[in-house]
């Protein structure tokens, strides 16, 4: 039996060309692809807008923010809705685009091993080397804060015009 003390229940995000580690509680559900709905004057990774519960959610493309590739949208292409962890009213969630359905991952102490974060972009906190996957953990305070200077709610407003 694993020490949960010692070991996080998390999922793998799969980008184009490395995968996000993100504990459990920290994704709210993932659906299925669907393009989102643009805002004007904003960055090409802020995607737009998806309809989920009756809610607008901000969809972003990870690796465009970090200058790693470009998001490409496939036949198993996912969103992925993740809490934000400031608990902001005006901000509940966001998404993020995936190119293929995320899997389960025990992260254990006891094998998981930070990889070298030299160079790594600043939307990613952290590497975690435990196999020959890629992987990292996103900086969500980071995404969500840029997200806001691009996510406004007179934009919001044009959107339902």
């Amino acid at each position: 039996m694993t020490d949960s003390a010692t070991s996080v229940r998390c999922m793998l995000l799969p980008l184009k060309s490395l995968n996000l580690l993100i504990p459990n509680s920290a994704v709210a559900e993932i659906i299925g692809y669907s393009t989102p709905r643009e805002l004007p004057d904003t960055s090409d990774w802020f995607g737009g807008v998806v309809l989920w519960r009756g809610v607008y959610i901000p969809v972003v493309a990870i690796e465009q923010m970090c200058d790693i590739d470009v998001a490409q949208v496939g036949p198993r292409a996912r969103i992925a809705i993740i809490y934000n962890p400031e608990k902001d009213p005006d901000l509940p969630y966001l998404g993020i685009h995936m190119q293929d359905i995320p899997r389960a991952y025990l992260a254990e102490a006891e094998t998981t091993v930070s990889g070298s974060d030299e160079g790594l972009p600043p939307y990613l906190l952290s590497r975690v080397d435990d196999d020959q996957f890629q992987r990292a953990i996103p900086d969500l305070d980071r995404i969500i804060a840029d997200l806001k200077a691009e996510y406004t709610a007179g934009k919001l407003e044009e959107l339902n015009r």
